[in-house]
């Protein structure tokens, strides 16, 4: 193959285009970045875990302090804001101040609008260095930049005791809280910089987690599975995040602003904390200025894809039964009352799935290996892309990597998602991996999160991001994750791959190490996906040193799943949601 067509075939191949559409529906659009003056020229750094991400951004936080830069900014969004403190004894009154007019005019809601105890409690976050982020954030802003917060609120969980969310209810109050905090820390001027975002489906959530940081010359874009929450620096916790420099960026600074400005549109609402009333927006929150015009890529570097997921809004007059079975009357209050009728999000009137269409082109392209991890796999569409290809391509090797989330309740809906749409027609083996099934293998790590939504494929091609392998990323919550495409043979994907990997055996990646450029034994040889197979069933690939092993914690199911809790498909469709139901 002549050089100069190999990006252009690999683009071809791996990354979804317009061009592709062939029976997409409403909201299926491929992402903006189609040419190579979009997609490439750009740098990405991978950040595992929450220390080596939260030093990332600190270190940005003080670059853009110490700096003279014309126009700089950061701009931060979060599923879970924290931080501030959330004392357990926090309450949240339900309905907020609507809550009182309706108990005057219907009794029977009485019990609907107490206030509710959020019963937990969580400390703010401190970073590895030791300083709050809260304080970080207030000296950026101190120091002339423009720092923006948008975090998520639910006006329908965080005022309604819906079954099953009230953990939701925790994440929302000490939200509030430190939406509340952060105002104080800008002041009365500024204190319109930090705003609710209350543009989610009622039944899914604003889940991305970014931050986006520049100046008038240059933008850089962190998105991942990270909240700024004091938990996710925890041993027991693995994540992943990413940074980009270059086009991308400025993307997703856009994503940002079009947030922003849909939020700028949207009536205030008042939140009762503890009696206090927050507000959604204050009235001196102004729009965000537009991104710095990247440069043109040059088919050099990285080529990214900016991948979105925003909600249709489809709705019945009272909404969904189970909500308050008792009386459709009471029900159309409730649902009036707490937002949870919504009008469509206008720069996505029909809904918007770059990540469903990009994920599943990819998938439907894989020759080598898939492989993803995630602390949850309840999606049947994934399952069954990733199904079809195994079928086509018998030598494709799988391998998905499972660590539940201990606040989520338990659910039959992964073995449901494995049993009846990844392995059917996969054929058994007599000797191979804890599976028993040719090319597929599916590890647990029980004890640990594994938080890091990310998806590699082939060594060349990678999905980093907040979104889940789940019903609800593909078309219900908002999120943001980047496609990012190695055409030019630089070997950022495969490096992220072995340092996951690595991270599985145990390993000190470099980075943490004391000293500068040390890597542990067995580390570099995880570079060669041909042996690193083997990590994952003895009858794959080469070999690797006889004590590079995975964690002792990391163990192989065996195929079909064990079923401990029945698959129900309305169970599935409350928690797993899919937006383009009527509710």
């Amino acid at each position: 193959m002549n050089p100069s067509t190999k990006p252009q075939t690999l683009i071809g191949k791996y990354l979804v285009r317009e061009t592709d559409r062939t029976k997409w529906g409403d909201g299926e659009y491929a992402p903006q970045q189609n040419f190579l003056g979009d997609l490439s020229g750009n740098t990405v750094d991978h950040f595992v875990n929450g220390v080596a991400y939260f030093k990332a951004l600190e270190g940005e936080i003080e670059a853009l302090c110490a700096s003279n830069a014309k126009g700089r900014y950061l701009y931060l969004t979060a599923w879970w804001l924290g931080l501030a403190k959330l004392p357990a004894d926090t309450e949240i009154q339900a309905f907020g101040e609507f809550g009182s007019t309706v108990v005057q005019q219907f009794p029977v809601l009485k019990d609907l609008t107490r206030p509710v105890r959020v019963g937990a409690e969580y400390p703010p976050l401190t970073l590895p260095s030791g300083a709050l982020l809260s304080r970080r954030l207030e000296e950026l802003h101190k120091s002339g930049a423009d720092v923006r917060i948008l975090a998520w609120v639910s006006p329908f969980a965080a005022r309604y005791a819906v079954p099953d969310l009230g953990g939701i209810r925790i994440v929302n109050a000490q939200t509030l809280l430190s939406v509340a905090e952060m105002r104080s820390r800008f002041g009365e001027q500024d204190a319109g910089k930090v705003m609710v975002n209350l543009t989610a489906h009622p039944l899914g959530a604003v889940h991305c987690k970014l931050v986006v940081a520049g100046d008038h010359k240059s933008t850089r874009a962190f998105t991942g599975g990270i909240d700024p929450v004091m938990d996710r620096t925890a041993p027991t916790w693995h994540d992943l995040a990413v940074r980009v420099t270059g086009p991308a960026a400025t993307a997703v600074h856009r994503f940002f602003q079009q947030m922003w400005a849909e939020n700028l549109r949207l009536p205030a609402e008042d939140f009762l904390v503890d009696h206090h009333p927050i507000a959604s927006r204050l009235k001196t929150a102004a729009p965000v200025p537009d991104p710095p015009e990247p440069p043109r890529g040059d088919g050099t570097g990285a080529h990214v894809q900016v991948l979105r997921t925003v909600p249709q809004m489809r709705f019945s007059s009272s909404g969904p039964e189970w909500l308050y079975d008792k009386s459709s009357v009471v029900r159309a209050l409730i649902t009036a009352g707490v937002g949870f009728r919504k009008e469509p999000v206008s720069f996505a009137p029909d809904g918007l799935f770059e990540f469903k269409v990009a994920l599943e082109k990819a998938i439907g392209q894989a020759e080598k290996y898939i492989f993803i991890a995630d602390q949850a796999f309840s999606s049947e569409e994934i399952m069954g892309w990733i199904n079809a290809r195994m079928l086509a391509k018998p030598d494709l090797k799988v391998i998905l990597l499972h660590g539940g989330d201990p606040a989520d309740p338990p659910s039959g809906d992964m073995p449901e998602a494995v049993n009846g749409h990844l392995i059917p027609h996969v054929p058994t083996v007599l000797f191979g991996g804890p599976s028993g099934l040719r090319g597929v293998e599916i590890y647990g790590w029980p004890g640990t999160t594994v938080h890091c939504k990310v998806t590699i494929i082939d060594d060349v091609f990678c999905v980093v991001g907040s979104a889940n392998a789940m019903r609800r990323s593909l078309y219900t919550d908002t999120e943001l994750s980047v496609a990012v495409l190695d055409a030019t043979d630089t070997g950022l994907v495969r490096r992220l791959r072995r340092d996951l990997w690595a991270k599985y055996c145990g390993m000190t990646l470099p980075p943490e190490m004391l000293l500068v450029g040390a890597t542990q034994p067995g580390y570099d040889e995880l570079l060669d996906l041909h042996d690193s197979l083997s990590l994952w069933s003895p009858t794959w690939g080469g070999a690797l040193p006889s004590h590079v092993r995975l964690l002792p914690g990391i163990k192989g199911f065996h195929l079909p799943m064990p079923v401990t809790v029945p698959y129900s498909p309305q169970e599935h469709d409350r928690k797993d949601t899919d937006s383009r139901m009527t509710f």
